[in-house]
């Protein structure tokens, strides 16, 4: 492009912004077909709001188990099979460790 070129602000395509978009959705259609919509979007709403408080609780739980946290240091081998046995039980590794701890510590008599 020279010197000479210059580009004006009518060769650019501007597009809507979302919320105007939808305004101008929602002044054109009126009538009994807006409730559907409405429905399907206060339910998705809803959803949303119940998924976001289920992880918000079990984010909780989580760290309330993290204030007993014990490091404990493990071989490859044994590792991988932890992480096997909590993939193919559906549990977490940290569940299978507690159960493991506690028979032993029963076996033993502590």
């Amino acid at each position: 492009m020279s010197a000479k070129e210059q580009l004006s602000l009518d060769e650019f395509v501007i597009a809507q912004k979302k919320k105007a978009a939808t305004e101008t959705i929602a002044t054109t259609v009126a009538g009994p077909e807006m409730q559907l919509p409405r429905e399907a979007a206060l339910k998705a709403k809803t959803v949303a709001q119940e998924a976001r408080k289920a992880l918000r609780r079990t984010k909780r739980e989580r760290l309330k188990g993290e204030s007993f946290f014990v490091n404990v240091c493990l071989d490859r081998r044994t590792k991988r099979r932890l992480k096997l046995a909590s993939f193919n039980s559906e549990t977490s590794m940290q569940s299978i460790m507690e159960v493991a701890i506690v028979k032993y510590l029963d076996e033993i008599g502590a």
